[in-house]
């Protein structure tokens, strides 16, 4: 079982991987997304890990807790999660546009709730 750290060095690996992948290469993009839903994925386990000591088996079990519990972020992280179905199971060329939206739009805002529930900004002074 790994810990909640193992997975954030994971989610931090999938990122500079993706992040190295030419965008403008059509053949790279069913990569990127990929990787960017592995990324999200290892951000989601490593907040369930911090927040309930859960850790799932599979995208089906994980998937149910997302939905469950209703997170600001539950819609972002199961769009990539479908995005990735799509590029490797039915695959779906995705535009260059369509991988810069998937990042900006969904995967940002999935790390950076779990960024700031994990590690919370220290409180503004006054």
């Amino acid at each position: 079982m790994s810990s909640q750290s193992q997975h954030e060095n994971q989610a931090q690996r999938n990122e500079r991987f993706f992040q190295s992948l030419d965008k403008t290469v059509s053949v790279n993009r069913e990569w990127i997304v990929t990787a960017v839903f592995y990324a999200a994925l290892h951000w989601m386990e490593a907040y369930y890990d911090n927040q309930h000591g859960l850790h799932f088996k599979s995208h089906d079990a994980r998937n149910q807790m997302v939905r469950w519990s209703r997170l600001p972020i539950s819609r972002e992280y199961l769009y990539l999660y479908d995005a990735s179905r799509h590029a490797r199971y039915l695959m779906h060329r995705f535009t260059q546009q369509e991988v810069e939206d998937l990042i900006n739009l969904s995967y940002k805002p999935v790390k950076d709730f779990v960024q700031n529930v994990l590690h919370p900004p220290p409180p503004s002074t006054p």
